[in-house]
Protein backbone atom coordinates (compact mmCIF):
# COMPACT_ATOMS: atom_id res chain seq x y z
CA UNK A 1 0.00 0.00 0.00
CA UNK A 2 2.86 2.37 0.84
CA UNK A 3 4.50 1.59 -2.50
CA UNK A 4 1.25 2.38 -4.30
CA UNK A 5 0.94 5.74 -2.52
CA UNK A 6 4.57 6.56 -3.34
CA UNK A 7 4.06 5.88 -7.06
CA UNK A 8 0.83 7.86 -7.10
CA UNK A 9 2.53 10.83 -5.49
CA UNK A 10 5.41 10.64 -8.01
CA UNK A 11 2.89 10.53 -10.89
CA UNK A 12 1.03 13.60 -9.62
CA UNK A 13 4.29 15.51 -9.13
CA UNK A 14 5.43 14.60 -12.62
CA UNK A 15 2.16 15.82 -14.07
CA UNK A 16 2.47 19.12 -12.20
CA UNK A 17 5.98 19.68 -13.51
CA UNK A 18 4.97 18.84 -17.08
CA UNK A 19 2.05 21.23 -16.87
CA UNK A 20 4.43 24.13 -16.19
CA UNK A 21 6.60 23.47 -19.30
CA UNK A 22 5.26 25.05 -22.50
CA UNK A 23 4.99 22.86 -25.57
CA UNK A 24 7.70 23.29 -28.22
CA UNK A 25 6.68 25.02 -31.45
CA UNK A 26 6.53 23.03 -34.66
CA UNK A 27 9.94 22.80 -36.41
CA UNK A 28 10.64 25.46 -39.02
CA UNK A 29 11.12 24.22 -42.56
CA UNK A 30 14.60 24.70 -43.98
CA UNK A 31 13.44 26.45 -47.11
CA UNK A 32 11.66 29.22 -45.21
CA UNK A 33 14.38 29.79 -42.58
CA UNK A 34 17.93 29.20 -43.84
CA UNK A 35 20.28 27.34 -41.54
CA UNK A 36 23.28 29.59 -41.16
CA UNK A 37 25.14 28.61 -38.02
CA UNK A 38 26.99 25.65 -39.56
CA UNK A 39 28.15 27.56 -42.65
CA UNK A 40 30.88 30.19 -42.91
CA UNK A 41 31.49 32.52 -45.82
CA UNK A 42 35.23 32.40 -46.43
CA UNK A 43 35.81 34.05 -49.78
CA UNK A 44 38.89 32.75 -51.56
CA UNK A 45 39.94 35.19 -54.29
CA UNK A 46 40.84 33.52 -57.60
CA UNK A 47 44.17 34.13 -59.27
CA UNK A 48 42.87 36.79 -61.64
CA UNK A 49 43.56 40.51 -61.85
CA UNK A 50 42.22 43.46 -63.75
CA UNK A 51 43.43 47.01 -64.38
CA UNK A 52 41.92 50.08 -62.85
CA UNK A 53 40.74 51.10 -59.43
CA UNK A 54 37.34 50.27 -57.98
CA UNK A 55 37.25 53.61 -56.17
CA UNK A 56 36.22 56.64 -58.20
CA UNK A 57 37.40 59.12 -55.60
CA UNK A 58 35.43 62.08 -54.31
CA UNK A 59 33.78 64.66 -56.52
CA UNK A 60 34.78 68.29 -56.76
CA UNK A 61 31.14 69.27 -56.34
CA UNK A 62 28.80 70.59 -58.98
CA UNK A 63 25.26 70.12 -60.21
CA UNK A 64 23.44 67.38 -58.29
CA UNK A 65 26.62 66.18 -56.58
CA UNK A 66 27.83 68.03 -53.46
CA UNK A 67 31.57 68.16 -52.85
CA UNK A 68 32.97 65.03 -51.23
CA UNK A 69 30.28 62.69 -52.57
CA UNK A 70 31.41 59.20 -53.59
CA UNK A 71 29.95 55.85 -54.68
CA UNK A 72 31.41 52.43 -53.90
CA UNK A 73 31.01 49.27 -55.98
CA UNK A 74 30.91 45.95 -54.15
CA UNK A 75 33.74 44.16 -55.93
CA UNK A 76 36.86 42.30 -54.71
CA UNK A 77 40.15 44.06 -54.06
CA UNK A 78 41.43 42.70 -57.39
CA UNK A 79 38.72 44.81 -59.12
CA UNK A 80 37.45 41.73 -60.96
CA UNK A 81 34.91 39.12 -59.93
CA UNK A 82 33.98 35.75 -61.38
CA UNK A 83 30.45 34.65 -62.23
CA UNK A 84 28.91 31.43 -63.51
CA UNK A 85 25.74 33.16 -64.66
CA UNK A 86 24.75 34.75 -67.95
CA UNK A 87 22.82 37.34 -65.94
CA UNK A 88 24.92 38.35 -62.91
CA UNK A 89 23.93 41.02 -60.42
CA UNK A 90 26.19 43.99 -59.64
CA UNK A 91 26.03 45.93 -56.40
CA UNK A 92 26.96 49.51 -55.58
CA UNK A 93 26.64 51.71 -52.52
CA UNK A 94 25.01 55.05 -53.32
CA UNK A 95 24.85 57.87 -50.73
CA UNK A 96 21.92 60.26 -50.43
CA UNK A 97 21.71 62.08 -53.75
CA UNK A 98 19.25 63.43 -56.28
CA UNK A 99 21.59 62.49 -59.13
CA UNK A 100 20.71 59.72 -61.56
CA UNK A 101 22.92 56.61 -61.48
CA UNK A 102 23.76 54.88 -64.74
CA UNK A 103 24.97 51.28 -64.98
CA UNK A 104 26.74 50.08 -68.14
CA UNK A 105 28.15 46.68 -69.06
CA UNK A 106 30.59 46.66 -71.97
CA UNK A 107 32.66 44.09 -73.83
CA UNK A 108 36.30 43.78 -72.79
CA UNK A 109 37.54 46.38 -75.28
CA UNK A 110 34.71 48.74 -74.26
CA UNK A 111 33.56 48.96 -77.86
CA UNK A 112 30.12 47.35 -77.49
CA UNK A 113 27.35 47.87 -74.96
CA UNK A 114 25.94 44.62 -73.55
CA UNK A 115 23.46 46.22 -71.16
CA UNK A 116 22.72 49.60 -69.65
CA UNK A 117 20.13 51.05 -67.34
CA UNK A 118 19.65 54.11 -65.12
CA UNK A 119 17.91 54.66 -61.80
CA UNK A 120 17.47 57.00 -58.85
CA UNK A 121 17.34 56.20 -55.16
CA UNK A 122 15.01 57.43 -52.42
CA UNK A 123 17.46 56.83 -49.60
CA UNK A 124 21.14 55.88 -49.30
CA UNK A 125 22.09 52.23 -49.40
CA UNK A 126 23.27 49.29 -51.50
CA UNK A 127 21.59 48.76 -54.86
CA UNK A 128 21.69 45.59 -56.95
CA UNK A 129 21.44 45.70 -60.75
CA UNK A 130 20.77 42.41 -62.56
CA UNK A 131 21.71 41.90 -66.20
CA UNK A 132 18.76 40.37 -68.13
CA UNK A 133 18.87 36.67 -68.89
CA UNK A 134 19.01 34.97 -72.30
CA UNK A 135 16.57 36.13 -74.94
CA UNK A 136 18.10 39.58 -75.06
CA UNK A 137 20.29 40.64 -78.00
CA UNK A 138 23.45 40.09 -75.93
CA UNK A 139 24.41 38.18 -72.81
CA UNK A 140 27.46 37.43 -70.66
CA UNK A 141 29.34 34.63 -72.40
CA UNK A 142 31.54 31.92 -70.90
CA UNK A 143 35.28 32.62 -71.02
CA UNK A 144 34.93 36.32 -71.77
CA UNK A 145 35.69 39.39 -69.70
CA UNK A 146 33.48 42.44 -69.49
CA UNK A 147 33.88 45.94 -68.11
CA UNK A 148 31.11 47.47 -66.03
CA UNK A 149 30.67 50.96 -64.63
CA UNK A 150 28.42 52.91 -62.31
CA UNK A 151 28.23 56.60 -63.15
CA UNK A 152 26.69 59.29 -60.98
CA UNK A 153 25.37 61.89 -63.42
CA UNK A 154 26.11 65.15 -61.66
CA UNK A 155 25.36 67.42 -64.62
CA UNK A 156 23.16 66.12 -67.41
CA UNK A 157 24.61 68.71 -69.78
CA UNK A 158 28.22 67.86 -68.99
CA UNK A 159 28.83 64.12 -68.80
CA UNK A 160 32.56 64.70 -68.32
CA UNK A 161 31.60 65.73 -64.79
CA UNK A 162 30.23 62.24 -64.00
CA UNK A 163 31.54 60.45 -60.94
CA UNK A 164 32.48 57.00 -62.31
CA UNK A 165 33.64 53.70 -60.79
CA UNK A 166 34.64 50.73 -62.92
CA UNK A 167 35.27 47.03 -62.48
CA UNK A 168 35.45 43.73 -64.34
CA UNK A 169 33.56 40.48 -64.53
CA UNK A 170 34.52 37.18 -66.13
CA UNK A 171 32.14 34.28 -66.67
CA UNK A 172 33.45 30.78 -66.03
CA UNK A 173 32.19 27.30 -66.84
CA UNK A 174 31.96 25.28 -63.58
CA UNK A 175 33.71 21.90 -63.55
CA UNK A 176 31.58 18.77 -62.89
CA UNK A 177 32.58 18.55 -59.22
CA UNK A 178 31.59 22.19 -58.67
CA UNK A 179 28.27 21.60 -60.42
CA UNK A 180 27.62 18.73 -58.01
CA UNK A 181 28.28 20.99 -55.05
CA UNK A 182 26.00 23.67 -56.49
CA UNK A 183 23.16 21.15 -56.71
CA UNK A 184 22.76 21.41 -52.92
CA UNK A 185 19.37 23.00 -52.14
CA UNK A 186 20.50 24.72 -48.93
CA UNK A 187 21.13 28.41 -49.78
CA UNK A 188 23.84 28.99 -47.17
CA UNK A 189 25.70 25.92 -48.39
CA UNK A 190 25.60 27.47 -51.86
CA UNK A 191 27.01 30.74 -50.51
CA UNK A 192 29.85 28.80 -48.91
CA UNK A 193 30.54 26.85 -52.13
CA UNK A 194 30.57 30.01 -54.24
CA UNK A 195 32.88 31.74 -51.76
CA UNK A 196 35.47 28.98 -51.47
CA UNK A 197 35.60 28.74 -55.28
CA UNK A 198 36.12 32.48 -55.67
CA UNK A 199 32.84 33.12 -57.51
CA UNK A 200 32.22 36.62 -56.23
CA UNK A 201 29.02 37.73 -57.90
CA UNK A 202 26.97 34.68 -56.91
CA UNK A 203 28.44 34.73 -53.39
CA UNK A 204 27.29 38.27 -52.72
CA UNK A 205 24.03 37.94 -54.68
CA UNK A 206 22.87 34.80 -52.87
CA UNK A 207 23.79 36.26 -49.49
CA UNK A 208 21.98 39.51 -50.33
CA UNK A 209 18.86 37.54 -51.27
CA UNK A 210 18.93 35.75 -47.91
CA UNK A 211 19.32 39.06 -46.08
CA UNK A 212 16.32 40.48 -47.90
CA UNK A 213 14.26 37.44 -46.87
CA UNK A 214 15.28 37.60 -43.19
CA UNK A 215 16.66 41.11 -42.53
CA UNK A 216 16.68 40.66 -38.74
CA UNK A 217 18.83 37.51 -38.79
CA UNK A 218 21.97 38.54 -36.91
CA UNK A 219 23.91 35.52 -38.23
CA UNK A 220 23.31 36.59 -41.83
CA UNK A 221 24.36 40.13 -40.95
CA UNK A 222 27.58 38.80 -39.44
CA UNK A 223 28.34 36.74 -42.56
CA UNK A 224 27.63 39.73 -44.81
CA UNK A 225 29.91 41.95 -42.73
CA UNK A 226 32.66 39.34 -42.77
CA UNK A 227 32.47 38.99 -46.56
CA UNK A 228 32.67 42.72 -47.21
CA UNK A 229 35.42 43.30 -44.66
CA UNK A 230 37.51 40.56 -46.29
CA UNK A 231 37.61 42.68 -49.45
CA UNK A 232 38.25 46.04 -47.80
CA UNK A 233 34.61 47.16 -47.93
CA UNK A 234 34.13 47.57 -44.18
CA UNK A 235 33.11 51.24 -44.58
CA UNK A 236 29.82 50.19 -46.21
CA UNK A 237 29.29 46.80 -44.54
CA UNK A 238 26.51 48.16 -42.32
CA UNK A 239 24.62 49.94 -45.09
CA UNK A 240 21.12 48.64 -45.90
CA UNK A 241 20.05 46.88 -49.09
CA UNK A 242 17.64 49.44 -50.50
CA UNK A 243 16.85 48.49 -54.06
CA UNK A 244 17.11 45.71 -56.61
CA UNK A 245 16.69 46.25 -60.34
Amino acid sequence: MKRFLHLAAFSVAGYAIAATVPSWPAPVRAQSQPIVSSQNVNFKPPNVTAPGNRQGGTHRGNGACPAGLSITPLVPVSNIGLTNSESPTFFVYVPQTSAKIEFTLLTENEDEVVYETAFKIDKPGIVGVKVPAAGKPKSVEVGKRYVWSFSMICDQNDRSADLVVKGWVQRIQPQPNLNRDLANPDPMTLVSVYAKNGIWYETITTLAQLRRQTPTDSRLTAQWTKLLESQGLESIADQPLVKSL
